[in-house]
């Protein structure tokens, strides 16, 4: 009977979650009411406050739910690349990052809320503090690895470390912030791969582009948290 209990609990959480989402995806984030919110799970709004001390708390389950940390994602990448080297390890966290959009509608939707559905006012507003803790999470990895790909020589010489991880962070984030904007336009189920390479391309040395195109890509398994 304890066993039932607990897996009502979590289920009501994640109908909860789930409720959340379509709610604050179509009215935004300070219009959606915690009433709105228990009609569509079909709880009662005391049902939201055991899990949840308020929306704040529920906007944070809601990214954690779907945010998988980079640095996470590199040490699983790490075990399919031959020799764990930096470009290969690089091109494949930029490859996942894009595919989610377009395979994970889950994760497509909780960026769609935190990016373009959060009113912000003068005193700030929680999805700031998500999206700063995301992007220093991201912006970190993608340094080290344009650092160790740095130090291999790899790098076209005026570019730094620095320059590099910056032109990344803004492909990606470029990418997102199309198809979150503009989806009807900028698909997100299309094929990454080719716009990567070519991105990387435009960092890396003639050699070190060759060795890029000879390396399969790697196919990782179980990349995403254990409840999505």
């Amino acid at each position: 009977m304890a066993r039932r209990t607990k897996d009502e609990s979590a289920q009501t959480r994640e109908t909860i979650l789930d409720a959340a989402e379509i709610e604050m995806q179509a009215r935004g984030v300070s219009q959606t009411s915690l009433n709105r919110i228990a009609q569509r799970a079909q709880v009662t709004r005391g049902a939201i406050y055991w899990h949840f001390a308020d929306k704040r708390a529920l906007l944070e389950a809601m990214v954690a739910r779907t945010h998988l940390p980079l640095r996470d994602l590199r040490e699983c990448l790490s075990q399919h690349i031959p020799g764990n080297e930096p470009l290969w390890l690089l091109r494949e966290v930029m490859r996942h990052g894009l595919e989610r959009l377009g395979n994970d509608p889950r994760h497509r939707r909780v960026c769609h809320i935190v990016m373009h559905r959060c009113e912000v006012t003068d005193e700030g507003h929680p999805a700031d503090a998500l999206m700063r803790a995301m992007f220093e999470d991201a912006r970190e990895v993608i340094l080290s690895l344009c650092s160790e790909i740095d130090q291999l020589d790899l790098l076209h010489p005026p570019l730094s470390a620095r320059d590099a991880s910056d032109m990344v962070m803004a492909f990606v984030a470029g990418h997102y912030e199309c198809v979150l904007r503009h989806p009807e336009t900028h698909r997100a189920d299309r094929d990454w791969a080719p716009l990567v390479d070519a991105a990387l391309r435009g960092l890396i040395t003639e050699a070190a582009a060759r060795r890029l195109a000879r390396e399969p890509a790697a196919k990782p398994r179980e990349l995403e948290p254990a409840d999505h």
